[in-house]
Protein backbone atom coordinates (compact mmCIF):
# COMPACT_ATOMS: atom_id res chain seq x y z
CA UNK A 1 0.00 0.00 0.00
CA UNK A 2 1.59 3.11 -1.06
CA UNK A 3 1.67 6.07 1.65
CA UNK A 4 -1.23 8.01 2.11
CA UNK A 5 -1.50 11.32 3.61
CA UNK A 6 -5.37 11.64 4.94
CA UNK A 7 -7.13 13.15 7.89
CA UNK A 8 -6.96 12.09 11.64
CA UNK A 9 -10.55 11.15 11.53
CA UNK A 10 -10.05 9.06 8.63
CA UNK A 11 -6.68 7.42 9.31
CA UNK A 12 -8.36 6.18 12.74
CA UNK A 13 -11.27 4.79 9.95
CA UNK A 14 -8.04 1.76 10.05
CA UNK A 15 -8.18 1.12 13.53
CA UNK A 16 -11.18 -1.50 13.88
CA UNK A 17 -12.59 -2.68 17.21
CA UNK A 18 -10.72 -6.50 19.16
CA UNK A 19 -7.36 -5.70 16.98
CA UNK A 20 -3.64 -5.43 18.86
CA UNK A 21 -2.60 -1.90 18.56
CA UNK A 22 1.10 -0.23 19.58
CA UNK A 23 1.95 2.88 20.85
CA UNK A 24 5.14 4.52 21.45
CA UNK A 25 5.98 7.76 23.33
CA UNK A 26 5.75 8.59 26.90
CA UNK A 27 5.70 12.20 28.57
CA UNK A 28 7.26 13.13 25.39
CA UNK A 29 6.41 12.24 21.93
CA UNK A 30 3.41 10.52 22.74
CA UNK A 31 0.76 10.38 19.90
CA UNK A 32 -1.90 12.21 21.68
CA UNK A 33 -3.73 13.53 18.81
CA UNK A 34 -4.39 10.50 17.46
CA UNK A 35 -5.16 8.28 20.79
CA UNK A 36 -7.97 11.03 21.64
CA UNK A 37 -9.45 10.37 18.05
CA UNK A 38 -9.29 7.21 19.06
CA UNK A 39 -11.93 7.99 22.24
CA UNK A 40 -14.05 9.98 20.08
CA UNK A 41 -14.47 7.37 17.62
CA UNK A 42 -15.71 4.70 20.05
CA UNK A 43 -13.15 2.24 19.50
CA UNK A 44 -12.91 -0.82 22.24
CA UNK A 45 -11.84 -3.99 22.91
CA UNK A 46 -8.11 -2.79 21.98
CA UNK A 47 -4.94 -5.32 23.01
CA UNK A 48 -2.88 -2.19 23.43
CA UNK A 49 1.08 -2.84 23.40
CA UNK A 50 3.42 -0.31 24.74
CA UNK A 51 6.74 -0.24 23.14
CA UNK A 52 9.32 1.88 25.61
CA UNK A 53 7.97 3.12 28.91
CA UNK A 54 4.13 3.87 28.58
CA UNK A 55 2.63 6.91 29.98
CA UNK A 56 -0.41 9.38 29.92
CA UNK A 57 -0.26 7.53 25.96
CA UNK A 58 -1.62 4.43 27.65
CA UNK A 59 -3.03 5.53 30.47
CA UNK A 60 -5.47 7.82 28.75
CA UNK A 61 -6.49 4.70 27.10
CA UNK A 62 -7.56 2.15 29.80
CA UNK A 63 -9.88 5.08 31.24
CA UNK A 64 -11.66 5.70 28.60
CA UNK A 65 -12.34 2.33 27.85
CA UNK A 66 -10.55 1.64 24.76
CA UNK A 67 -7.88 -0.75 25.84
CA UNK A 68 -9.01 -4.65 26.74
CA UNK A 69 -5.42 -5.29 27.90
CA UNK A 70 -1.94 -3.87 28.25
CA UNK A 71 1.67 -5.49 27.31
CA UNK A 72 3.93 -3.04 28.75
CA UNK A 73 7.29 -2.63 30.40
CA UNK A 74 6.33 0.60 32.57
CA UNK A 75 3.61 2.86 32.66
CA UNK A 76 4.21 6.01 34.64
CA UNK A 77 3.57 9.09 34.91
CA UNK A 78 7.37 10.22 35.59
CA UNK A 79 7.28 13.54 38.59
CA UNK A 80 3.80 13.46 38.03
CA UNK A 81 3.41 10.00 39.81
CA UNK A 82 1.57 6.98 39.17
CA UNK A 83 -0.78 6.38 36.30
CA UNK A 84 -3.81 6.54 37.82
CA UNK A 85 -6.21 4.46 35.93
CA UNK A 86 -3.17 1.92 35.30
CA UNK A 87 -2.99 1.44 38.63
CA UNK A 88 -6.61 1.10 39.58
CA UNK A 89 -7.55 -1.31 36.54
CA UNK A 90 -4.87 -3.37 37.68
CA UNK A 91 -5.55 -3.62 41.51
CA UNK A 92 -9.20 -3.86 40.84
CA UNK A 93 -8.32 -6.83 38.73
CA UNK A 94 -10.78 -5.12 35.71
CA UNK A 95 -7.91 -4.83 32.77
CA UNK A 96 -5.39 -7.88 32.17
CA UNK A 97 -2.11 -7.05 31.22
CA UNK A 98 1.15 -9.00 30.12
CA UNK A 99 4.44 -7.30 32.03
CA UNK A 100 7.96 -7.67 30.15
CA UNK A 101 11.43 -6.76 30.91
CA UNK A 102 12.88 -3.46 28.73
CA UNK A 103 14.83 -5.92 26.98
CA UNK A 104 12.47 -8.72 26.32
CA UNK A 105 10.10 -6.21 25.19
CA UNK A 106 12.76 -4.15 22.75
CA UNK A 107 13.76 -8.00 21.85
CA UNK A 108 10.24 -9.16 21.00
CA UNK A 109 9.52 -5.94 18.55
CA UNK A 110 13.12 -6.76 16.47
CA UNK A 111 11.63 -10.47 16.03
CA UNK A 112 8.72 -8.93 14.88
CA UNK A 113 10.42 -6.69 12.48
CA UNK A 114 12.89 -9.71 11.41
CA UNK A 115 9.67 -11.74 10.81
CA UNK A 116 10.74 -14.94 13.12
CA UNK A 117 8.59 -16.23 15.97
CA UNK A 118 10.36 -15.87 18.54
CA UNK A 119 13.65 -14.39 20.17
CA UNK A 120 16.39 -15.58 22.92
CA UNK A 121 16.72 -12.98 25.40
CA UNK A 122 19.31 -13.17 28.46
CA UNK A 123 19.02 -11.99 32.10
CA UNK A 124 15.58 -13.64 32.91
CA UNK A 125 16.14 -16.95 33.98
CA UNK A 126 15.73 -16.97 37.91
CA UNK A 127 13.26 -13.66 37.68
CA UNK A 128 9.51 -13.39 38.63
CA UNK A 129 9.40 -13.09 34.78
CA UNK A 130 9.20 -16.65 34.02
CA UNK A 131 6.24 -17.10 36.62
CA UNK A 132 4.01 -14.59 35.39
CA UNK A 133 5.01 -15.08 31.48
CA UNK A 134 3.98 -18.75 30.96
CA UNK A 135 4.86 -17.81 27.08
CA UNK A 136 8.52 -17.33 28.04
CA UNK A 137 10.36 -20.41 27.68
CA UNK A 138 14.14 -21.94 28.53
CA UNK A 139 16.09 -23.75 26.08
CA UNK A 140 19.51 -25.14 25.06
CA UNK A 141 21.85 -23.11 23.16
CA UNK A 142 22.07 -25.36 20.07
CA UNK A 143 25.62 -24.08 19.79
CA UNK A 144 26.57 -24.42 23.62
CA UNK A 145 24.01 -27.00 25.53
CA UNK A 146 25.14 -26.17 28.57
CA UNK A 147 23.87 -22.83 28.39
CA UNK A 148 20.57 -22.23 29.05
CA UNK A 149 18.36 -19.46 27.35
CA UNK A 150 15.04 -17.56 27.69
CA UNK A 151 12.93 -17.34 24.43
CA UNK A 152 10.30 -14.35 23.73
CA UNK A 153 7.19 -14.59 21.66
CA UNK A 154 8.02 -12.11 18.75
CA UNK A 155 5.18 -8.91 18.88
CA UNK A 156 3.92 -8.17 15.47
CA UNK A 157 1.20 -5.53 15.95
CA UNK A 158 -1.66 -5.05 13.63
CA UNK A 159 -1.87 -1.24 12.89
CA UNK A 160 1.02 0.58 15.41
CA UNK A 161 0.89 4.85 16.08
CA UNK A 162 3.16 7.19 16.58
CA UNK A 163 4.28 10.90 16.82
CA UNK A 164 7.14 12.22 14.72
CA UNK A 165 8.72 15.24 13.58
CA UNK A 166 8.38 15.53 9.92
CA UNK A 167 7.70 13.71 6.81
CA UNK A 168 8.48 14.12 3.34
CA UNK A 169 6.10 14.61 0.45
CA UNK A 170 7.17 11.00 -0.57
CA UNK A 171 5.99 9.73 2.62
CA UNK A 172 9.40 9.57 4.55
CA UNK A 173 9.53 10.18 8.18
CA UNK A 174 11.99 11.35 10.90
CA UNK A 175 11.10 10.37 13.97
CA UNK A 176 12.71 11.01 18.11
CA UNK A 177 16.18 9.14 17.75
CA UNK A 178 16.10 7.29 21.30
CA UNK A 179 12.25 5.73 20.70
CA UNK A 180 12.47 2.54 18.52
CA UNK A 181 10.05 3.49 15.90
CA UNK A 182 11.67 2.45 13.12
CA UNK A 183 11.52 -1.25 14.13
CA UNK A 184 8.07 -0.50 15.25
CA UNK A 185 7.04 0.62 11.69
CA UNK A 186 8.75 -2.50 10.38
CA UNK A 187 7.15 -4.94 12.63
CA UNK A 188 3.73 -3.79 12.23
CA UNK A 189 1.27 -4.45 9.43
CA UNK A 190 0.06 -0.88 9.40
CA UNK A 191 1.86 2.28 10.79
CA UNK A 192 0.53 5.57 11.11
CA UNK A 193 1.97 8.37 12.24
CA UNK A 194 0.91 12.00 13.02
CA UNK A 195 3.67 14.26 12.01
CA UNK A 196 4.70 18.40 13.55
CA UNK A 197 5.41 19.11 9.80
CA UNK A 198 5.90 18.02 6.30
CA UNK A 199 8.75 19.29 3.90
CA UNK A 200 10.70 18.58 1.12
CA UNK A 201 12.87 15.63 0.24
CA UNK A 202 15.55 17.67 0.40
CA UNK A 203 14.61 19.33 3.93
CA UNK A 204 14.69 15.92 5.51
CA UNK A 205 17.44 14.59 4.51
CA UNK A 206 19.10 17.26 6.08
CA UNK A 207 17.19 16.68 9.09
CA UNK A 208 18.48 15.22 12.70
CA UNK A 209 16.31 12.05 13.98
CA UNK A 210 16.17 8.48 12.86
CA UNK A 211 14.62 8.18 9.46
CA UNK A 212 11.59 6.00 8.91
CA UNK A 213 11.54 4.93 4.97
CA UNK A 214 7.92 5.58 3.39
CA UNK A 215 7.76 1.86 2.71
CA UNK A 216 7.19 1.05 6.41
CA UNK A 217 4.61 3.75 6.50
CA UNK A 218 0.57 3.20 5.79
CA UNK A 219 -0.79 6.86 6.33
CA UNK A 220 0.59 9.79 7.38
CA UNK A 221 -1.82 12.62 9.68
CA UNK A 222 -0.44 16.41 9.92
CA UNK A 223 -1.03 17.41 13.14
CA UNK A 224 1.56 20.10 14.53
CA UNK A 225 0.94 19.76 18.37
CA UNK A 226 -0.16 16.48 18.26
CA UNK A 227 1.76 15.15 21.01
CA UNK A 228 0.42 17.35 23.07
CA UNK A 229 -0.08 17.80 26.37
CA UNK A 230 3.71 15.48 26.14
CA UNK A 231 6.25 17.04 25.01
CA UNK A 232 7.98 17.52 21.71
CA UNK A 233 11.43 17.84 22.24
CA UNK A 234 13.17 21.19 20.58
CA UNK A 235 9.83 22.37 19.75
CA UNK A 236 7.45 22.13 22.79
CA UNK A 237 7.39 21.09 26.63
CA UNK A 238 5.05 19.10 28.27
CA UNK A 239 2.34 20.89 29.77
CA UNK A 240 2.74 20.10 33.44
CA UNK A 241 -0.40 22.37 34.51
CA UNK A 242 -2.33 20.11 31.78
CA UNK A 243 -1.17 16.82 33.35
CA UNK A 244 -1.74 18.01 36.94
CA UNK A 245 -5.66 18.58 35.94
CA UNK A 246 -5.78 15.45 33.77
CA UNK A 247 -4.12 13.44 37.02
CA UNK A 248 -6.72 15.16 39.24
CA UNK A 249 -9.46 14.54 37.42
CA UNK A 250 -8.83 11.01 37.44
CA UNK A 251 -8.85 10.30 41.26
CA UNK A 252 -12.83 9.52 40.52
CA UNK A 253 -15.37 8.24 37.71
CA UNK A 254 -16.99 11.33 37.68
CA UNK A 255 -14.19 14.03 37.15
CA UNK A 256 -12.59 11.55 34.81
CA UNK A 257 -15.95 11.42 32.53
CA UNK A 258 -15.96 15.52 32.95
CA UNK A 259 -12.02 15.73 31.80
CA UNK A 260 -13.07 13.58 28.68
CA UNK A 261 -16.35 15.68 27.94
CA UNK A 262 -14.23 18.81 28.10
CA UNK A 263 -11.08 18.13 26.77
CA UNK A 264 -12.11 15.36 23.93
CA UNK A 265 -15.43 15.56 22.80
CA UNK A 266 -15.90 19.69 23.45
CA UNK A 267 -15.48 21.13 20.06
CA UNK A 268 -13.31 24.05 21.35
CA UNK A 269 -11.28 21.91 22.85
CA UNK A 270 -10.32 19.16 20.94
CA UNK A 271 -8.02 19.43 17.56
CA UNK A 272 -9.24 18.39 14.10
CA UNK A 273 -8.52 19.16 10.65
CA UNK A 274 -9.46 22.56 10.59
CA UNK A 275 -8.09 23.19 13.73
CA UNK A 276 -5.18 21.08 13.85
CA UNK A 277 -3.31 22.76 16.89
CA UNK A 278 -3.68 21.85 20.64
CA UNK A 279 -6.26 21.20 23.30
CA UNK A 280 -5.57 25.15 24.01
CA UNK A 281 -3.42 27.37 23.74
CA UNK A 282 0.30 25.76 23.55
CA UNK A 283 3.06 27.43 25.22
CA UNK A 284 6.71 26.56 23.45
Amino acid sequence: MMTRFISIQIAIEMVKNGIILAISGNMEMSPMALIRELIRAGRHDLSVICVGAAAINADLLIGAGVARSLEFSQVSLGEFGFAPHFRRRFEDGSLSGCEHACPSLASAVQAGAMGIPFIPVRGLIGTDYMRIRPDFHIMSNPYDEQEQITIVPAIRPDIALFHAYLADTEGNVIAHPSQNNRILAQASRQTIVSVEEIVSPEELRRAEGSIIPSAFITAIVHTPYGAYPTSCPGRYEIDSEHVRTYVEASRSEAGFAEYVKRYIFDPHHHDDDRNAVSLREVRR
